[in-house]
């Protein structure tokens, strides 16, 4: 079960704020899957997403916890899936235990990413 530690980032909630989340996810998760969080539509490679049409969007860290999570297993370890949400004003990240090495890795990621992005895209503007 996914726990009820949510991270919110302020961020412009765009489809390239979501293909960034999860390509830091797949820097720590090389085997990643994701999952259409609305749809239940799954992609076995980070180019079959269709981010402009994805707004919930489950992340596995492998085929193995993804079957897990599918069977509704009692077994699936702590942090085996991520839930980004993307809304206009923020991106948003439901995970078990924010405070592990791998946690650690891909929010620092992300907020790094989605930064870079904000800045970009506000100097762009002005």
């Amino acid at each position: 079960m996914i726990g009820g530690n949510d991270i919110v980032f302020g961020a412009v909630g765009d489809p390239a704020s979501l293909e960034a989340c999860a390509r830091i996810i797949r820097k720590r998760w090389p085997r990643v899957r994701f999952e259409d969080a609305v749809t239940g539509d799954k992609y076995a490679m980070l180019i079959d997403v269709p981010f402009g049409e994805v707004r919930e969007l489950l992340a596995y860290p492998s085929e193995e916890a993804e079957a897990a999570w599918d069977s509704d297993s009692q077994e699936s370890p702590e942090n085996s899936m991520l839930y980004v949400i993307v809304r206009e004003e923020d991106i948003t990240v439901v995970l078990d235990n924010p405070l592990t090495a791998d946690m650690q890795f891909i929010l620092e990621g992300i907020r790094g990413v989605l930064w870079t992005y904000i800045e970009s895209t506000y100097a762009r503007a002005a």
